[in-house]
């Protein structure tokens, strides 16, 4: 019994391994090409002003 229970923490843990992408690209980025960092949204990132105290979220 105990031997099942090993196997299965084992087993579990080599999925979670595999899904986490330790054995190479994990399977949810398969077909996908990533986008080389000059072609990303360069206006996401805008440097500005510190925001005012009084519109922090509290």
């Amino acid at each position: 019994m105990r031997f099942l229970l090993i196997l299965a923490a084992i087993a579990n843990m080599a999925l979670l391994a595999y899904g986490q992408g330790f054995f190479g690209p994990p399977p949810s980025e398969q077909g996908r090409t990533p986008r080389p960092l000059s072609q990303r949204s360069q206006q996401a990132l805008v440097p500005s002003a510190p925001i005012p105290p009084e519109f922090t979220p509290r």
